[in-house]
């Protein structure tokens, strides 16, 4: 059968568009295109340091810190920088190694880099548990929810979008340009705080604004990553996206930029 599906692709798509789909496939949303896509936008992504102001405050008696989900170390590397322990646990090998060569390259030693899935391995208690924006875990929460609960020793931080009609990579243009069908709604914090409440955990909230601008070399590479993202693997959209994206993208230095602004929620609370 899996002989049949490959001989199939090699028929129909490029090589490296095969390459991409079969690691997609076993390893998650997480390949190394978005991995490499995401690290590179991190410079002009300004959840750190926002989140980070309502954290911190919090969390001045807490050192060991759980981080689910968490990716190439959007979170982690500056927890660590401002003298935290962190556990980084995510269960894409592309954004593990990505975050253990920036530990690297900063000199970090109090990042401990777990590539696996919540739930794979056994994870001790933590003074903090920490999950920002993984919907994966949090759109069927409750049981993750009394989890993460369970083995934060003192507090837990969740991130979350606070708009279920929010865009996202202007998928509400897109879907019915390319797809003649409307981009659905998304649910967002208040499912989850709906479960929390239902745990008897009353979690404070706090709304964050933030940049989460996407940097370009070229046309060429913005048209991939829409094509990588929405999951187009043929040619039939690209005029229609290329001409979407030039009204769309700035000029920025030698390339482009799809600037992008983002409202989330912060759910804490203390043990």
């Amino acid at each position: 059968m899996v002989a049949m599906a490959v001989k199939f692709l090699l028929k129909y798509f490029s090589a490296s568009r095969i390459l991409v789909f079969m690691e997609e496939k076993q390893k998650g949303f997480w390949n190394k295109l978005k991995a490499k896509w995401y690290h590179k936008g991190l410079k002009f992504n300004t959840l750190p340091e926002t989140a980070l102001k309502i954290i911190l405050p919090r969390t001045k008696d807490c050192k060991t810190f759980l981080d689910v989900g968490s990716g190439c170390g959007t979170l982690a590397i500056p927890l660590a920088k401002a003298g935290k322990t962190v556990t980084a646990l995510d269960p894409s090998p592309a954004m593990i190694n990505i975050l253990k060569e920036e530990t690297k390259k900063r000199g970090l030693r109090n990042i401990k880099p777990v590539n696996a899935a919540w739930g794979e391995v056994e994870m001790k208690p933590h003074d903090v548990v920490l999950c920002a924006n993984v919907p994966e875990l949090l759109k069927d929460s409750i049981d993750f929810l009394r989890q993460a609960d369970a083995l934060a020793k003192k507090a837990v931080f969740l991130i979350e979008g606070a708009d279920p009609n929010a865009d996202k990579f202007y998928y509400k243009e897109l879907y019915p340009l390319l797809f003649n069908r409307p981009f659905p709604a998304r649910t967002d914090y208040f499912k989850t705080y709906t479960n929390l409440h239902n745990l008897g955990i009353f979690a404070n909230i706090e709304i964050i604004e933030y940049d989460f601008d996407q940097p370009f070399d070229d046309m060429n590479e913005a048209l991939e990553f829409w094509k990588e993202y929405i999951g187009i693997v043929t040619g039939e959209h690209d005029e229609k996206l290329r001409n979407f994206l030039k009204d769309k993208l700035e000029k920025f230095k030698d390339g482009l930029i799809a600037r992008f602004h983002k409202k989330s929620a912060v759910l804490w609370w203390r043990k």
